[in-house]
Formats: structure tokens, sequence, C-alpha cells
């Protein structure tokens, strides 16, 4: 009679339906991925190689070989460039020599192509078959700039996340990545090239934003940490493709050919990812769509203790409905729910900030050695080492000390690259500045990684889509000031540390004000968000005694 009790109680529980949201559900199908599922997930986190390949190229495809020339052979031509190298002593130039001989002091060119010759070995810059050197050198820093600003239009893209979806946002991104890059090879002039990457750059952030955000909404919370460090790693390694594979490939038109072919195995990854079922439940309020999303993910991981037709899927816990809003009424969110707004301008501040003195470190701190490859290089395994070491951090500490301790070592790194004087590491001699900077860079590639997790994590998924292309947009401001720090430096370079020692703080600061998330279910609704703030500060509200008389106990001697 027992066993017939017991075994009535276990079919009456089975057929109990389960209240749930898409994030508890994928937390228990998801939790022991399959290697079919891993390998997909490697495949989207690929698009960072691509990304990071894509962005740092131009340097490279366009340098200017300011000590890779020679006088013409041609007596009559090349009489004017002998004499004002014969008369410079000298005797080993380098590129700032070169530069002054090349094109005088005023900076203007003064030597025409009849009077000297580049010799790259074989290898070509676009840079050099469109003229770029002396006067135009702005040109070809543009190269770079202009698709930041690309990049910035480009975050627009996640209001359309919250609209058509994240999958298609980033299938859309990565088509305008293919053809413009295909246009590129093929442009006449600098002009075109420059106005190719605009477009570049607002398909590379549209499809970033749309492979993360997906990515991020299928992985349970207990191994965010962790993909989100195999995403930006893979920006690292994208980093040192770029060095390695520029260095093998001696024409810049190859190099482009390269970069698309880096685009191929994220664009067939997110191809064959279902959309993400919390943009279904929370976004268009289509429940069936979302459990089809839910059942494919597992059955990939082959996961067959939970029964999906059982599940009820709800926005949260206390078990509410979703409703299906309009474009402006998710906009309108952000004024009615003051907490929502006051972090999204956090976050911005913190993506700001780590746009600003990563890449601004990136394209103008000293340089380790002469070799234009191992510059970019150097960073590059530091910014690998720094994506691996944050995972423990991020699953000890927690997303918001993690971001305080990065932004904080960052800000005393920079203070410390005032201190003059050098080190020497075995044969590697090296300032106080340079391994200043090193360190600081490190910690603030640690804080890109971070943000990113920490920022996926506080948007709720009803806003997701925009607020992660709102951050972009301060990332990408930063990003675009950044490498103009070299202009600043020239004027005071004291200065300079301080001033970024103080972004990298005010962002320390700022972390102190937004909440926890590790081990929080992420926000549904923007009702959540404001409900959520509300809870945290009657929890420290103090209790007040008011006419309350005390009783004191009497002792009885």
């Amino acid at each position: 009679m027992a066993a017939k009790r017991t075994g009535d109680a276990t079919a009456a529980l089975a057929s109990v339906t389960q209240c749930l949201t898409t994030e508890a559900t994928i937390n228990i199908i998801g939790d022991k991925p399959s290697p079919k599922t891993v390998f997909l997930w490697i495949g989207l986190m690929s698009f960072m190689a691509s990304a990071s390949f894509g962005s740092y190229y131009p340097s490279l495809a366009g340098y200017i070989p300011y000590n890779e020339w020679r006088c013409s052979n041609d007596t009559s031509a090349g009489a004017e460039c002998l004499s004002r190298v014969n008369g410079s002593n000298v005797s080993k130039m380098d590129s700032a020599d070169g530069r002054k001989l090349l094109c005088g002091e005023t900076g203007q060119r003064q030597l025409n192509s009849t009077e000297f010759v580049w010799e790259t070995g074989g290898r070509s810059t676009f840079s050099v078959d469109w003229n770029l050197q002396c006067g135009r050198e702005y040109l070809f820093l543009l190269s770079g700039s202009l698709g930041y600003v690309g990049n910035l239009i480009g975050s627009t893209f996640g209001n359309l996340y919250d609209v058509i979806g994240r999958k298609r946002g980033a299938l859309i991104g990565c088509g305008i990545l293919f053809l413009s890059n295909l246009a590129m090879i093929g442009s006449p002039n600098i002009e075109v090239f420059l106005l190719i990457r605009v477009l570049w750059g607002i398909g590379l952030m549209g499809a970033m934003d749309g492979i993360f955000v997906i990515m991020m909404e299928y992985t349970p919370a207990r191994h965010k940490p962790m993909v989100n460090s195999g995403f930006q790693f893979f920006w690292a390694v994208g980093y040192i493709l770029t060095s390695v594979i520029s260095y093998y490939i001696t024409s810049w038109k190859w190099l482009i050919v390269a970069n698309i072919a880096l685009y191929i195995s994220p664009t067939i990854a997110v191809s064959l990812l279902p959309e993400s079922p919390g943009f279904f439940l929370i976004n268009k309020n289509d429940e069936s769509s979302a459990k089809k999303s839910l059942t494919w993910l597992k059955e990939s991981n082959h996961h067959g203790d939970l029964d999906l037709e059982k599940v009820t899927l709800v926005v949260n816990e206390e078990g509410e409905d979703s409703e299906e809003k309009t474009f402006m009424e998710t906009l309108k969110d952000f004024i009615q729910y003051r907490e929502l707004t006051i972090q999204v301008l956090l976050q911005i501040f913190l993506w700001f900030t780590v746009g600003l003195l990563y890449y601004g470190f990136t394209f103008t701190w000293a340089k380790f050695g002469k070799s234009l490859y191992l510059s970019y290089l150097y960073p590059a395994l530091a910014e690998a080492v720094a994506y691996v070491a944050m995972t423990i951090p991020l699953k000890l500490l927690g997303r918001k000390a993690s971001n305080l301790m990065f932004f904080s070592v960052a800000c005393f790194s920079f203070l410390a690259a005032l201190i003059p004087g050098k080190l020497k590491i075995s044969t590697l001699s090296m300032t106080v500045e340079q391994i200043s900077c090193l360190i600081g860079v490190t910690f603030i590639s640690a804080a890109f990684g971070g943000v990113y997790i920490f920022s996926a994590e506080l948007a709720p998924t009803s806003h997701r889509g925009k607020i992660m292309g709102y951050t972009h947009w301060g990332s990408q401001i930063g990003a675009i000031i950044g490498p103009q720090i070299t202009l600043l430096q020239s004027w005071n370079w004291q200065a300079t540390y301080c001033l970024l020692a103080l972004t990298a703080g005010l962002s320390a600061l700022m972390c102190l004000r937004l909440p926890e998330t590790k081990g929080i279910a992420s926000p549904n609704t923007a009702e959540e968000v404001q409900a959520r703030r509300q809870r945290a500060k009657k929890r420290r509200k103090p209790t007040v005694f008011r006419n309350s008389t005390v009783a004191m106990p009497t002792t009885t001697v």
C-alpha cells in the first residue's frame, strides 16, 4: 500500500504544471551543455576575433613607412633628395628622421614622387598607394576613427533587437560586414575607402551586440562569467592574429580578404541558433515560440529531466504574465522608471571610460619594440591574460566588486606612470611609465569584459537590446576620443595621466551605486528594476523608535 501511495504521489507531482521564467528554465536544461552546444558557442565567440582583426588591420595595412625609402637613382630627379639626406648627418634613418627628411620642417611634403622610391620589400600599404604621407597623414588616421563613428551609429541596432529580434539584427549586421569589406577591396581612392569604413563600423556593432545578447540569454547563470570571458578572449585572439597575419600577408587587399574569411564561422553559428526565448516571451508575448527555442536547447543538450509541456513560462518569480509593449512604450519606461535611467547613465559612463582608456592606449602608448608587429603583439598578449583571469574575480567576488577592483587598479596604475625611472627585467629594460601603462591597460581590458556581463545582467530583457546599444554609445565616444590622447600628452603628459586616473577613479565610485548581479536572476521588465531598488532601500532603512519607553532591567542586591 505504501508503494502504491508513493507511486500515486509521484504521478500526481509529474502532472503538476510548473511556472518558470525563461532564465530559470535555461538554468535547468542548459546547465550541462553538450559538445554540439559548446562548438556552436565557440563559433559565436569567434566573431570577436574577426571584429578585432577588422578594427586593427588598417593600422598595419595603411602604415606610412617613413624609414623605408631612398632617393631616386635618376641623377637629375634625385639631386634635391640626395642633397637633403647628405646634409642631415643621419646615419641610420628611423621613422621620425625619415618623415623630417621627406616632408621637411613644416611637415608638408617637399619631395615629389620622382625624387624618391619606397623600399618596403614588396609590402603594399594603402597609404603608399594613395600618397597619404606628410600633409595627408590625417586621412590614414581617419581609417581608424571613422570605423568608430560607424560603431556609434551601429549602436542604434539595439533598438532593432527589441523589435525584430536578436538573431535578425545580428544577421543584418553580418551582411553589412561582408558587403562593406568587399567594397573596400575595390576602393578607387582613400575618400571612398573612408566612407565604406563608416558602413563597416555600423555593421560591426549591429552584429556584435546581437550575437552577445542572444548568446548570454541562452547561457545558464552559472556559466555566464566563463562565456563572457571566452567572448572577450577571442577579441585578444583577433588582436594577435592581426599582428601575425599582417606580417606574412604583404598586400593590404588580401588582409581584407582574410578578415572576410574570419566572419564566416560566426555567421553560420548565429544562423543555426533559434531566436532567444526571452525575446519571444517578454518582447513578443509569444510563449509558444519561446518554448520551441527552449526545446531546441533541451534537445541539443540531451536533457530529459524537464517536461516543457508541463511548464508555464512567466515573466518573473511572482508569476506575472508577459505583456507586449510597443517601441515607444519601452522608451517611455526610461521616463517612468527613474532607477532604470540612473543605472543606464552610470553604465554609459563606465563604457565611456573603458573605450577612452582602452583605445587610447592601444593606439598611442609607448611601444616596446622597434618592430611594428611586435608593438601590437605585446598588448594583445596582456589582454589575453586579462580576459582569462577576469573569470576568477567575476565568479568569486561578483560583478560589482570585480569592476570596482578593475577600475581602482587602473586608476593607481596611471598615477604610478608619473614616477620617473627605469626597471630592468632580464634583458628587457622598461620605464616605470611603460610597466604602469601595461598594468593599467591589462586591468582596463578586464574592465571591458567585466562591464559587458554587468550591463547584460543589469538590463531587463524587455530593454536589453536598447540598453546594450546605449552603453555602446559611451564606449564608441570614448574610442573616438581615445586615440587623440597623444595630442594631450604632447602638451602635458603628467596632466594626461592624472586625467586618466581621475576617469578610472570616478568609474570605480559609480560601481558602488549599481546593484550586484551575481547569483540574482536578471530582471525581465523595467518595473522589476524599480521594484528591486525599492526593496533594497527598505532593507537598508534603519528602524527608528519614536515615543517608546524601554524598560531597563533591575538588579536586586
